[in-house]
């Protein structure tokens, strides 16, 4: 069945799968501490602090399954049905956030830890069919992903050359790295929050430009802010379009 990345099922789903391809035998599961190896395969650039933020957006993943399935207007057996074996995927989160190795994650719902073959996990490809059928969200392709990720760490490294006061390149520093972080995190999060990451880069760039911090050494960097800013707009527009953030962004596109 096709992987649906629209929804949490479908996120979860293929995150035990990749977690059980980078660490395919039991030698190696028992030898790879399941936080780090989540960590490691999401990207983190936020320190400890990230890391415990991809934990927690993990973790959360079958409660938002759970409110999702809720939310279906199926009879009540047929949600029992979506859910199975998700309890048993919880239980094994449970270990995740304790720090135990990987195998102890993946034995509590799949038997000698072959994700794969595992009924509960099986069973959250068709609870993402369900979902994917019933409230798609919005994606992006792993190659636009790839390319929000090249375009905001070139902009980083212009930044971080620009000849701009140390307060602004700081905040816009800040900014692109929350807008990096939710790049890596579309593996399990969804596309929402790198929305909301542009969203408030898009706002901080045009309050700076409001306030002069635009100089004309600064022009072309100013220009491929908006370039970046249009384009990863068409990748993913969830509701905060460019449209749709008020005069001063939409002036600072249009400009």
């Amino acid at each position: 069945m096709a992987h649906y990345m629209d929804n949490p099922a479908g996120r979860l789903h293929r995150l035990l799968l990749d977690l059980h391809g980078a660490f395919p035998t039991e030698q190696q599961q028992k030898a790879k501490q399941a936080w780090l190896a989540v960590v490691e395969l999401v990207g983190n650039e936020g320190g400890l602090a990230g890391e415990a933020a991809i934990i927690s957006g993990v973790v959360g993943l079958p409660a938002q399954i759970r409110a999702s399935v809720d939310s279906l207007h199926v009879e009540p057996e047929r949600k029992e049905q979506l859910l199975a074996g998700l309890d048993r995927i919880e239980q094994g989160m449970v270990h995740l956030m304790t720090r135990q190795h990987l195998y102890q994650v993946f034995v509590d719902f799949a038997t000698n830890g072959v994700v794969p073959q595992a009924a509960a996990v099986n069973n959250l490809s068709y609870c993402s069919y369900e979902l994917h059928r019933a409230m798609p969200e919005v994606t992006v392709s792993d190659d636009d992903l790839q390319r929000i990720v090249e375009m905001v760490n070139d902009l980083m490294a212009e930044v971080s050359e620009a000849a701009m006061p140390d307060a602004v390149k700081r905040v816009m520093l800040n900014h692109l790295t929350a807008l990096l972080q939710a790049a890596h995190n579309v593996r399990f999060a969804g596309t929402q929050p790198l929305d909301d990451a542009l969203f408030a880069l898009t706002g901080s760039v045009v309050r700076a430009a409001a306030r002069g911090d635009v100089t004309d050494t600064d022009a072309g960097l100013w220009a491929k802010f908006k370039e970046a800013v249009q384009t990863m707009n068409l990748f993913f527009s969830t509701g905060q379009s460019a449209a749709q953030l008020g005069q001063g962004v939409a002036g600072f596109l249009d400009g």
